[in-house]
């Protein structure tokens, strides 16, 4: 008898593809029953290992009546081509403002994490991932498995790596932070995420291409790993900060580095809340050591870049700019500033044409 179908969009076949890679280990498939349950009110799995996002395939109530009492399908895209087959699989209500509250700490429509939740649909589909027919290899010069990664850092000899999660162009700030974990450690990854992101958000090109300027201009070679991570931001603030950690660990990272309002949006989540977080677990379950770093910003006085804390000066000394107003300067074609940006990738963002996503 053949498989049904359902189609699927891109972000839920690329889940499929992480999870069948291992970026999402331990999840073996979209999350059954309990342990979504247990994600939602534990930030673990049924079993007890640490797991903080659910991950999991909703469908409409038309697909359930088709598909109730099936033990697997498929998953197909936008033109039909066949992407994944999930097995075993459950089907289950559940509560998006549970689902919403737990994981983003609000039900407010306007956070874009609760927006797409609630516009979900009205069952959910557990199941293993047990086969991909197919693989989007986007930026494939950049674009590895967590298999493939591990083998690399064996060979080059790499015992400690630090993680460096990013959605944003390099910030001055951002290298200094990845310049001081590599102190700690043997190397570095650079991890963009390449996905689905807000409007107003670096385009995954622009993101890219400014990381290829820093590091070949500013970074040592041999110390120095860009890898892209093809995964959607939730902006789930301090939960989606263990997910990311999860990732790198599973990435074959020791480090993460965890700056100032990790995954965050507007005002939902304090600016370190990502920080305490880790908290509720210890370094042994969760696999990689969490570098809580501060923030970083110009300080006037000292005449260079300095974390918070490191320095007598006050604010009134401190150099910032927010990312609205400098989004602004980059729209306006305008310089920005040297205290806050390479001078490479600020022309590079000038003169790109667009690079925000719209």
């Amino acid at each position: 008898m053949e498989i049904k179908k359902i189609k699927a969009d891109r972000d839920i076949i690329q889940d499929a593809v992480n999870i069948y890679n291992g970026v999402y280990a331990p999840l073996k498939g979209f999350l059954r029953q309990n342990d979504f349950k247990s994600v939602i009110e534990n930030m673990r799995l049924e079993s007890g290992e640490v797991w903080s996002i659910p991950i999991v395939l909703d469908i409409g109530r038309d697909d359930y009546e088709r598909l109730k009492g099936e033990e697997e399908l498929v998953l197909i895209d936008e033109n039909g081509e066949a992407r994944a087959v999930i097995k075993n699989i459950e089907f289950y209500l559940y509560n998006k403002e549970v689902f919403a509250k737990n994981v983003f700490g609000t039900i407010d429509p306007a956070h874009p994490g609760v927006k797409e939740v609630m516009e979900m649909g009205e069952f959910l589909v557990g199941g293993e991932v047990a086969e991909i027919f197919s693989e989007d290899k986007i930026f494939p010069d950049y674009h590895f498995t967590p298999a493939e990664t591990k083998n690399i850092f064996n060979n080059k000899g790499w015992k400690t790596i630090v993680a460096f999660q990013t959605r944003n162009v390099p910030h001055k700030s951002h290298e200094f932070l990845q310049k001081k974990a590599l102190e700690m450690t043997d190397a570095i990854m650079v991890h963009p995420v390449i996905g689905k992101k807000k409007p107003g958000d670096f385009t995954d090109e622009a993101i890219l291409e400014s990381y290829k300027i820093l590091l070949e201009k500013y970074y040592p070679k041999e110390k120095t790993f860009l890898n892209i991570l093809p995964i959607k931001m939730r902006y789930a603030g301090p939960r989606e900060a263990v997910m990311h950690a999860l990732i790198r660990r599973n990435y074959g990272c020791t480090h993460m580095i965890i700056g100032r309002d990790h995954a965050g949006v507007g005002n939902y989540y304090g600016s370190y809340d990502a920080h305490n977080i880790f908290d509720n677990f210890n370094k042994d379950e969760l696999g990689i050591e969490i570098l809580k770093f501060e923030n970083v910003s110009h300080c006037h006085a000292c005449g260079e870049l300095k974390m918070d804390g490191d320095c007598e000066h006050g604010q009134e000394n401190k150099f910032s700019i927010s990312g609205t107003k400098m989004r602004e300067m980059i729209k306006n074609r305008e310089i920005l500033p040297p205290q806050l940006i390479r001078e490479e990738i600020s022309e590079f963002l000038i003169n790109h044409p667009n690079p925000f996503v719209e």
